[in-house]
């Protein structure tokens, strides 16, 4: 560490042995200045103690020394402000108190602990005025001379507050640096002559693909395949005179290996700071991803509405055509049970949707009598989103004729429900099978009603499904055959 010259050091301290001090220590900039300064300080005014300390704003009630002088250089320290003599440097910029400190603050113990009598301190400003910190000195001995005592450290304090801004200024600017660099958004700066690359930060480089060197031989042209050279100047042009602060738009990137992504741009131009142009730039790559994908779904949407208000209009006709009499509740009935399918389809979000989870939902009015009198079984089995309201309805109005003519009409019927895959000579289809017992004696109705057209026709145009409805005294037997590749998840 640099020494200060013993032949500037006087018994009695004198403004012209701190200039002295002051003039050999210009060379020293940064973290290095301040210890050369409390010890220049300390020689200069012949007392025990120097130091400068600094404020942090998140930590106001407490102060930090960066260097400190006890005879010789000694360790930093952190002390709370509260009643100590620094506070009021801080609040008042300028303090000295020649003699008996401990008396004036009683409550600061580290005074009385080493035995200070004398102190004399500058707040360290800003050029805008902020506290930063102080500079201080203290003696075990009454100043002599105090007026002198606080000129000298009032010389001290200009240079060290100089200092003490430049490395908080550093500190910042790096951690700023720090910031930008990992930074999620791409950072750009390019000077307004030549407009090459001056920094590009680490998001943009790895999305781009290019190294910083490689970047430096680019501009902005370079990366934007909708400008031209000439076409980028005219467009930065309202920048660069002021007509405008801020340049908002979209355009795409392109990357060295050639292929393009979305990038909204904030552009600014900063003459006073070398004529240099910061582009915050994101990419919009997931955000446009995402608004097709939401397009997409409101599209689907659209078209299950149509297709669900399609089968509403078509239950409400069938039903006051051929039950004009209970058509109220026969209607409610029937959407109760496309709605039971639409909620299985929200579910599974309008995907694949498990075959017995269907069929349960046809099934909620009688959800006490599965596993006695309803009995369900089958391989795990997936149906398509569009075949699952088809297969809905026919359930429901199987559910619906047992539950008023069949087996459940009484107590002690049963309905057994299974399905599987087998082979035929049409290929792998899908075998489902509804089949009543201990009901009242089935027998054929005499007309055709809208049950047994959902039943028998709606699936068959649909899906190919071939029915077979077999009112057998015994119990009511439905078997569906379908394609397997038109219903069954693949």
């Amino acid at each position: 560490m640099n020494r200060i010259d013993p032949r500037f050091v006087a018994s009695m301290p004198t403004v012209e042995n701190a200039l002295s001090i002051l003039a050999e220590t210009s060379r020293v900039v940064g973290e290095a200045y301040f210890p050369i300064v409390v010890e220049g300080l300390a020689k200069a005014l012949n007392v025990r103690w120097a130091f400068v300390c600094r404020f942090n704003p998140a930590t106001p009630d407490e102060a930090e020394t960066i260097a400190f002088w006890d005879n010789g250089p000694a360790e930093n320290f952190v002390y709370k402000l509260l009643n100590t003599p620094c506070a009021d440097v801080a609040s008042h910029g300028v303090c000295c108190y020649a003699d008996d400190i401990t008396s004036l603050y009683p409550f600061d113990e580290m005074l009385t602990d080493i035995g200070a009598k004398s102190y004399a301190g500058t707040a360290l400003r800003s050029l805008d005025g902020r506290v930063l910190g102080l500079v201080a000195v203290m003696d075990e001995k009454p100043f002599a001379d105090p007026d002198t005592v606080s000129e000298i450290v009032e010389l001290f304090s200009a240079r060290a507050a100089a200092e003490l801004e430049r490395l908080a200024t550093a500190s910042m600017n790096e951690r700023l640096g720090k910031i930008v660099e990992a930074s999620v958004s791409e950072a750009y700066v390019f000077d307004n002559q030549s407009y090459r690359f001056e920094l590009v930060n680490r998001g943009a480089r790895e999305n781009l693909g290019y190294s910083m060197e490689e970047l430096r031989k680019l501009t902005p042209w370079d990366l934007k395949p909708e400008y031209s050279k000439e076409e980028f100047l005219s467009f930065v042009r309202p920048l660069i005179d002021g007509e405008l602060s801020v340049l908002q738009f979209q355009t795409v990137h392109e990357r060295k290996d050639g292929s393009t992504y979305p990038v909204s741009v904030q552009l600014q131009y900063f003459p006073d700071e070398g004529g240099v142009f910061f582009a915050s730039i994101t990419d919009e790559t997931e955000r446009k991803a995402r608004e097709e994908r939401e397009r997409l779904i409101l599209n689907e949407m659209n078209h299950r509405a149509k297709n669900v208000l399609a089968i509403v209009q078509v239950l409400a006709r069938q039903t006051a055509k051929r039950n004009p009499d209970d058509y109220v509740a026969r209607l409610e009935a029937r959407i109760a049970g496309l709605s039971a399918s639409h909620n299985v389809l929200v579910q599974n979000s309008w995907e694949d949707v498990p075959f017995e989870q269907l069929i349960r939902s046809q099934l909620g009015h009688f959800e006490h009598l599965i596993g006695e009198r309803i009995t369900i079984s089958g391989p795990p089995t997936k149906i398509k989103a569009t075949a699952a309201q088809g297969f809905g309805l026919a359930l429901h109005e199987l559910a619906t004729n047992a539950a008023k003519y069949g087996a459940l009409s009484n107590d002690s019927g049963c309905v057994a429900i299974d399905w599987k895959e087998i082979e035929s000579a049409e290929g792998r289809q899908l075998r489902l099978c509804w089949k009543e017992s201990g009901g009242p004696e089935v027998t054929a109705p005499s007309s055709a009603g809208f049950g047994s057209f959902m039943i028998e026709k709606s699936l068959a145009s649909q899906f190919g499904c071939k029915v077979d409805l077999n009112y057998d005294p015994s119990g009511l037997r439905c078997e569906f055959l379908a394609p397997n590749d038109r219903v069954v998840s693949a």
